[in-house]
């Protein structure tokens, strides 16, 4: 990562603008995975009206089991989206060819969408019907009674990423040090991610989503290898410099 001044020097940003872009992102993004898991629940004869109609019967028991699949795979997606551009970010693979307050605007933004999407997947397993879970459940590690283990996974690593998503935001009270070691939780976090949406998210078992989550895997370990290559090289580069 650069020094304090590439945060501190940052454009300021218009606040309403950013709000309404990241809620229509939101609300378009859960829109589409919603419908796409809609429509391939229905089958493939399915017209699009057929597909919209069911998906605003919003007195069916099914309409928020759709919400929780589909905002779960945003939010794995858009996470996902983050680490790896984490990586890229610090080994410095854009700053040939993008603006370095953008790639570091990007990634902060990357992290408060992917939040946007457990946020409203926590809400919807609240809200449906198929498998429900109470408040203490969504919040509580290990408790839960639908996959106890997993889910706890799942919420332990929420949590990381919440703090790793704060020192974007206190980076001028904590040093860089501070800074960088906290973001090396997202590492932990993403593979906790990982690990839950395999183990309990019910689109697992599906072809495609199993080819996602080994594709993105196999994409996060390549940046995290050529990343810490890079961390060492560095390492050992100063090292020989002060000697």
């Amino acid at each position: 990562m650069n020094t304090r001044n590439n945060f501190e020097n940052r454009p300021a940003t218009n606040s309403l603008t950013d709000v309404v872009l990241v809620t229509g992102a939101l609300v378009g993004g859960i829109c589409v995975m919603a419908l796409g898991l809609l429509a391939l629940q229905l089958g493939f004869g399915a017209t699009p009206s057929q597909v919209v109609r069911e998906f605003l019967a919003l007195d069916s028991i099914h309409i928020w089991w759709y919400v929780t699949r589909a905002s779960g795979l945003m939010g794995y997606l858009l996470f996902w989206l983050s680490t790896i551009w984490g990586f890229a970010v610090s080994s410095k693979i854009f700053d040939p060819f993008l603006e370095r307050v953008f790639t570091y605007d990007f990634h902060e933004h990357l992290s408060l969408l992917s939040l946007g999407f457990v946020v409203l997947h926590a809400l919807a397993l609240l809200a449906e019907k198929v498998e429900p879970l109470s408040l203490v459940e969504v919040l509580i590690p290990f408790v839960s009674a639908y996959r106890p283990f997993w889910t706890g996974i799942g919420i332990i690593a929420f949590y990381l990423t919440v703090l790793v998503t704060v020192t974007f935001y206190i980076r001028s009270w904590i040093s860089m040090k501070v800074f960088r070691v906290i973001h090396y939780l997202s590492i932990a976090a993403y593979f906790g991610v990982l690990f839950h949406s395999l183990y309990a998210g019910t689109d697992s078992a599906l072809t495609w989503v199993q080819w996602m989550y080994g594709g993105t895997t196999l994409v996060t370990v390549f940046f995290l290898a050529y990343w810490s290559i890079l961390l060492w090289l560095r390492k050992t580069e100063n090292a020989v410099t002060r000697s």
